[in-house]
């Protein structure tokens, strides 16, 4: 017995009064439900349907829904960060890799600009913190506009922590050279490619994240994304 959207419309609104927030999750748990509760009508039409709801649920697993989002948040970042490093690697493969000498060779001009070079490598850790700013708005943004939540694209906050970490290392291994250090051309050349990796595995994250979001915009076109 195919169920009405009214009672799709009831699982839902059950599921996310349980701490679902995020509408993929959701639809998952909502046709996992409908599958069973589909079988069961078939068997008896008149059984109490939210009852049965809240029975299916109490047999889902001992803690609820906790383990299963708890799951899938851990599958969807390592996916995230799977891709992204995937794209990554497709920087140093042609035709990218002639972007990336191009990249490197260009900011390589710049800091033979600066007489401290010193000052060079400040002014890109400047520029990192910029990066993570823009995540954090981007961020809060996003949950301004859309009242929708979709897991596959809240990567934001475990994408934020990694790169701060990496771009708080980043400058201390700037702060722990020396000056002597930063007249040696070897040693500015190897922290250069540093930062110039740091970037485009920032890059390839916002492009992994957008073809999230475009798929999630074919997928679910009855919802604004």
């Amino acid at each position: 017995m195919e169920l009405s959207k009214e009672q799709l419309l009831q699982i839902d609104n059950y599921i996310f009064s349980c701490g679902i927030k995020f509408y993929d999750v959701r639809t998952e748990i909502v046709d996992h439900f409908a599958h069973i509760l589909e079988q069961k009508l078939d068997k008896n039409p008149d059984l109490d349907f939210k009852k049965e709801i809240e029975n299916i649920h109490r047999n889902f697993t001992d803690n609820g829904f906790k383990m299963l989002l708890k799951e899938k948040t851990k599958s969807v970042h390592k996916q995230f960060y799977k891709h992204s490093f995937k794209h990554l690697v497709t920087f140093f493969k042609l035709p990218k890799i002639i972007i990336t000498i191009s990249f490197f060779y260009a900011l390589f001009l710049l800091m033979n600009l600066f007489e401290d070079k010193q000052d060079f490598f400040f002014c890109t850790y400047i520029f990192l913190i910029i990066l993570i700013v823009r995540i954090f708005y981007q961020n809060k943004k996003n949950k301004k506009q859309h009242k929708t939540r979709f897991l596959v694209l809240n990567k934001t906050n475990s994408f934020l922590q990694l790169l701060n970490f990496i771009f708080i290392s980043f400058n201390v291994i700037s702060n722990s050279r020396s000056e002597q250090s930063f007249l040696n051309p070897n040693h500015n050349n190897i922290q250069l490619a540093v930062f110039v990796l740091l970037l485009l595995f920032y890059w390839s994250g916002e492009v992994v994240f957008y073809q999230h979001k475009k798929m999630v915009r074919e997928q679910y076109s009855n919802v604004i994304v």
